[in-house]
């Protein structure tokens, strides 16, 4: 008994005899065209080169060459997902589910590898922010520690402190080098996300985790994102994160959109998949 997968090639949709759909080698994709030509009945038996398994398909079942056991049911072939018990399945039965993988068959990221390289990504930006603005760090925390002085000998003398309002951060140089620190963070991050997004296709901790960023619904597309995706992503990924509650929102997201999408995936139509 032998078992080998038929070169990537159009051949007849199983779903459909009038439109042809895309075998990537290993599985289905979600890749359709018409049928190139109308297909030709056989005139007597013909040996099945692709066929699964040594001799003729079992009784009740189609022959449709390199997906023998792929044919739709009887009756509606909708009433289930046809392509569920083929060696493609992208959605959940009927197609009302989240995907799994990419129109051209490569599994999408889950949402605790995602976590795990934002973190990493987290630290090192983290990382890249203080070392070029080492010096608003010292300011920033010699004003702080001033304060703190400040509030403790005031205390002791049983006097109070006012509160730490903008007037009080100001007055102990806290605010203008936060702000600065603000800046070069944001702009480190901007940065940091289009040279990796464009030329590697993945930041560092994407790259640990062995993920990528590619087009929706092309997971095997050679090349990294183009400049107008790239772009766009690293903008809303940036500014949603100066208000809290828009990360947040985007960050639980691929627990909830069918593609698995954040809002700066939906906004630059990507999605994330696994594979370096």
């Amino acid at each position: 008994m032998t078992s080998t997968n038929p070169p990537m090639d159009w051949y007849p949709d199983p779903a459909d005899p009038t439109r042809e759909r895309y075998w990537d080698g290993e599985r289905w994709t979600h890749n359709t065209r018409a049928a190139q030509q109308a297909p030709l009945a056989p005139t007597q038996p013909v040996a099945d080169p692709w066929s699964a398994q040594d001799g003729p398909a079992q009784p009740g079942q189609a022959d449709y060459g390199p997906y023998q056991g792929a044919a739709p049911q009887q009756g509606n072939p909708y009433q289930a997902n046809p392509y569920a018990t083929g060696p493609y399945s992208q959605y959940d039965a009927g197609g009302a589910g989240k995907q799994t993988h990419t129109a051209d068959g490569v599994p999408l990221a889950s949402w605790g590898s995602r976590v795990i390289a934002y973190l990493l990504d987290g630290l090192i930006l983290g990382a890249l922010t203080i070392l070029l603005g080492w010096n608003f760090w010292q300011r920033a925390y010699q004003g702080y520690m001033d304060f703190v002085d400040d509030m403790m000998a005031q205390a002791s003398g049983g006097g109070t402190m006012p509160p730490p309002d903008v007037a009080t951060l100001e007055k102990y140089d806290i605010m203008g080098p936060m702000y600065a620190l603000q800046a070069i963070s944001l702009v480190v991050m901007l940065g940091y996300l289009v040279l990796c997004w464009k030329f590697m296709g993945a930041t560092l901790g994407q790259r640990l985790m062995g993920l990528r960023v590619v087009p929706v619904d092309r997971g095997q597309a050679p090349r990294p994102l183009g400049w107008g995706a790239t772009l766009v992503r690293a903008l809303v990924f940036s500014f949603s994160g100066l208000l809290w509650f828009v990360q947040l929102i985007s960050f639980v997201m691929p627990l909830f959109t069918r593609r698995r999408q954040t809002l700066h995936d939906m906004a630059a139509r990507t999605q994330v998949v696994k594979g370096r």
